[in-house]
């Protein structure tokens, strides 16, 4: 996985996928691809960019072109639709959408304000997507046919529907500064994370003062910074306990842990279970 910046490969003729994933996680990252969210059961919380929310049964997430997001699903149950597709496919490859801004990239039909208006929306996005999801399953004649129309029908309906605004270029310059900054701290970690890495180097980094940073990467994460760092450890090491035959000690040291005994806890408390019981 890549924690920074997600390049994707779709396994399939068009730039589409869809799938349903359960008690679904995963690290702050961002992409040009448009990533929808529509939660079947249960509950989970999704951030993207500064705004974070408990989603429940029903409610449905829009990550824009370039948004930073992430999945957190501790201590929630949860099953949940998650269509993505690369822009190019409505022939915005520079990304979407264009000259607007969602006002909130959150929609639930439990909202009061707006009620009626809130859940026509949300119904007629539910059934674009759930119909994304059968024609991508069951691969039908012609059925890129089928997905390309759907998906300029679902990017129609937030246009037409979803509460926007002009994009203001002096917001959106420092809106594109604060993304940047993170962007680039978060590809700084996935590079060197097998360094011994300080929260003093991250905000030098972000040119900021540690505690405004500390803020400022948790707001866009979710996670304090040294939870992020483990998090991405963690992964690698994952990756090369269940992929290589190397030693718990070279596989610890190579992910950054100055010794096994902390490599042991870190991985138990993120896995709950021991680096051997993988082998």
């Amino acid at each position: 996985m890549k924690a920074f910046h997600e390049n994707r490969l779709y396994h399939s003729i068009i730039p589409f996928t869809a799938f349903i994933a359960h008690n679904f996680n995963f690290l702050a990252h961002w992409h040009n691809d448009l990533e929808f969210i529509y939660v079947c059961e249960g509950t989970i919380r999704i951030g993207i960019n500064s705004e974070s929310r408990i989603l429940g049964k029903g409610d449905i997430a829009i990550c824009s072109s370039g948004d930073i997001h992430y999945y957190d699903s501790k201590d929630n149950e949860s099953s949940i639709l998650i269509v993505i597709f690369n822009p190019q496919l409505i022939g915005v490859p520079g990304g979407w959408p264009k000259n607007i801004r969602l006002t909130s990239p959150f929609f639930s039909n439990s909202e009061s304000e707006s009620r009626e208006h809130q859940g026509m929306f949300v119904e007629k996005m539910t059934d674009l997507m759930l119909n994304l999801l059968r024609e991508s399953e069951d691969q039908s004649e012609h059925y890129e046919m089928f997905i390309t129309g759907m998906v300029f029908e679902l990017c129609g309906t937030i246009l037409r529907y979803a509460n926007s605004e002009p994009a203001d270029l002096k917001k959106d310059k420092r809106r594109m500064i604060t993304m940047k900054i993170m962007q680039e701290v978060l590809e700084y970690l996935e590079m060197n994370y097998s360094r011994a890495i300080t929260l003093e180097d991250v905000a030098r980094q972000a040119n900021m003062s540690i505690f405004h940073f500390s803020r400022f990467f948790k707001s866009i994460t979710g996670m304090s910074f040294i939870s992020y760092l483990n998090n991405i450890r963690i992964n690698k090491a994952e990756e090369m306990i269940l992929n290589t035959n190397r030693s718990m000690i070279d596989i610890a040291l190579d992910c950054g842990f100055t010794n096994v005994r902390t490599f042991n806890r870190v991985f138990r408390q993120l896995r709950q279970c021991t680096p051997s019981d993988l082998r």
